[in-house]
């Protein structure tokens, strides 16, 4: 049995992160949820959230905007349909994110804006 997993992370614009981790926890539509080594076969929805990755004694985080993931033979595929690292995006761009969505009018495009920029905040509180 291997004792590294490999993530590969698309969304439409970009591979967020392609690479081996030896633990993975990820943001399931009805709660995080963790992935190890030898873990069974799984297709899952993914909500907003924060991916957590860990690798050479290191944590890794990745802000995704939902999607889907597949665990197969220690390799885990996620689908989202954007995100962004800890790299792409400085904490002060996401509070003004967030402030641009609640100024908004009330709409299911400004609920997703919404978790979006906290997502986005949340990616650089340690």
């Amino acid at each position: 049995m291997s004792k590294e997993l490999t993530l590969t992370v698309i969304s439409p614009d970009k591979i967020l992160y392609q690479g081996k981790a030896e633990s993975v926890i990820l943001p399931g539509s009805v709660g995080y949820f963790g992935i190890l080594p030898g873990h069974a076969t799984l297709v899952s929805q993914l909500d907003f959230g924060l991916i957590k990755l860990h690798s050479a004694g290191k944590e890794f985080r990745i802000a995704i905007d939902g999607g889907f993931c597949e665990v197969r033979n220690d390799q885990i595929r996620v689908l989202t349909e954007g995100g962004d690292s800890e790299d792409d995006l400085s904490h002060d761009h996401a509070i003004e994110l967030l402030q641009e969505a609640e100024a908004l009018p009330v709409s299911k495009e400004k609920e997703n804006l919404l978790k979006k920029a906290k997502v986005r905040i949340l990616l650089h509180e340690r």
